[in-house]
């Protein structure tokens, strides 16, 4: 069983539900009085100890009971998303018009361009990047090949 960087709680529990299901029959049929199983597994014969914190998880799901809010607190909240919403519009309307007027000045620098030039600076660039290009970091590499 492998374990994968970044997997979600979900997966966590089904991997541990795959686990414990050959002794989820006799495991939670009934607690076992004394004996050392019932205190390495906290009484339930055949699950191991590191399965205990999702036991909860996979055996029952917890209902979330619905939030109530007064009439105040639904009328802040749709305030501060009315304000959230206006912010957001008038951060995208200044973004809009800084692309505009880098749009512009590039039109014009290459309409300044005599018409000899313009022809090449209309083409992409494809060259690949140098290899011995330095790349600015805010730290200095460990090893750095000269």
């Amino acid at each position: 069983m492998t374990t994968r960087l970044g997997s979600s709680s979900g997966e966590v529990a089904l991997r541990a539900l795959r686990r414990i299901a050959p002794s989820l029959s006799r495991g939670f049929a009934k607690k076992v009085k004394g004996g050392k199983a019932s205190q390495s597994a906290g009484g339930l014969k055949g699950v191991q100890p590191d399965l205990q914190p999702w036991l909860p998880l996979i055996l029952k799901p917890q209902k979330q009971a619905k939030p109530t809010f007064t009439k105040e607190e639904l009328q802040d909240a749709e305030r501060r998303a009315k304000e959230y919403s206006r912010q957001k519009s008038y951060q995208n309307l200044a973004w809009r018009r800084d692309m505009e007027t880098k749009f512009r000045l590039r039109n014009e620098a290459f309409a300044a361009l005599p018409e000899v030039l313009q022809h090449p600076a209309n083409e992409p660039d494809l060259e690949p990047f140098p290899l011995t290009r330095r790349i600015p970091t805010d730290y200095p590499p460990a090893a750095w090949p000269l």
